[in-house]
């Protein structure tokens, strides 16, 4: 296939194994009703033990897709991955989206159109589950965007390259481990605000979606996947506007929840001079499992239980992750 001259849009994918899930992106990159000759893909490579050079290589005999593939020396993370890849991109667009997400037939088409307005410098667009693919308790759904959300994840976002590159790309500066190891970014939230605070316009598009994989989670990290929050009063302590709109997105504070954690917490605590204490919360959660279940089986009743012993313990983790964080980076984030 011939080398496009000029592409109108590159879409850039940071990607680490994911070999299964790539590939699936790829064919909804093939799929999209903007030709193909308007559009390249980007892939940068993680530092991956699959063979992505080679799944590039068939995404372009097989489904006729104009791939760059570069492999990175080390993984950093995917906020310096994405900033290689529009160091790569040829178009004055960059639409980024992730391994693990199927853009819809129309994102490109619809994406690109929004920056026929030279005041457009951001656009987002919904991230939905994969259809198909059950949604259990312990599913990971975090990821669902159903309207213009405060933090403007890079599974399905679009930047004016000129602009992106003028304010350095993402800060890999906010590119973290977790408490438990795991990586957490806050870049891609950076840079939609300094964006935004520089007076440039964004449009939401609701008819540019892309389908994200929906991952099943071991309880254990089901339970704790609220620490990567911790980041949040960093963000919050450059853009202090952030903080009103991820109160009002609801991302981090449920004010019934915090309720019952402070309550919980409470009961425990007296609880060590007043045992009987304990028996008021184990009491208010069969009631609220009765109730839940609408009856008494026992199979139903105890769902709900532990669902609603769970959905404390993410909570409290949540709580805690944001009070490590306040303290670390010195901004409280309520």
């Amino acid at each position: 296939m011939a080398a496009m001259s000029a592409p109108e849009v590159s879409v850039v994918i940071p990607c680490k194994n994911r070999a299964r899930m790539l590939w699936d992106c790829f064919e909804g990159l093939a799929a999209q009703t903007l030709p193909r000759d308007r559009f390249e893909v980007v892939l940068v490579d993680n530092v991956s033990s699959d063979d992505l050079a080679g799944l590039c290589a068939r995404a372009r005999a097989e489904l006729g897709l104009a791939v760059t593939h570069e492999r990175m020396a080390e993984d950093r993370g995917p906020a310096p991955s994405r900033n290689r890849g529009v160091a790569l991109a040829r178009a004055p667009i960059i639409a980024f989206t992730d391994s693990d997400c199927r853009p819809e037939p129309g994102w490109l088409a619809a994406g690109l159109a929004a920056f026929d307005d030279p005041a457009v410098a951001l656009v987002s667009g919904p991230v939905l589950p994969k259809p198909g693919q059950p949604v259990r308790v312990t599913s990971k759904i975090t990821f669902v965007t159903e309207a213009e959300h405060p933090t403007f994840p890079t599974a399905n976002a679009w930047y004016r390259r000129d602009l992106f590159l003028r304010l350095g790309g993402f800060d890999t500066a906010l590119s973290f481990r977790d408490p438990f190891d795991r990586a957490t970014e806050g870049a891609d939230v950076d840079l939609a605000w300094m964006l935004i605070k520089a007076g440039h316009a964004r449009r939401f598009l609701p008819e540019a979606r892309v389908a994200h994989e929906v991952e099943d989670q071991p309880l254990g990290l089901w339970l704790i996947e609220g620490t990567r929050l911790f980041i949040l009063p960093e963000l919050v302590r450059r853009h202090p506007e952030l903080r009103r709109e991820l109160l009002r997105a609801r991302l981090f504070f449920h004010p019934r929840g915090t309720a019952k954690v402070a309550l919980a917490g409470a009961l425990l605590a007296a609880s060590v001079s007043q045992p009987w204490l304990l028996a008021l919360p184990a009491a208010a959660l069969v009631a609220h499992a009765v109730r839940r279940a609408g009856g008494i089986a026992p199979r139903v009743v105890g769902f709900h239980a532990a669902k609603a012993c769970g959905d404390l313990v993410r909570e409290a983790v949540v709580l805690l992750a944001l009070l490590y964080g306040s303290l670390r980076f010195r901004c409280v984030v309520l």
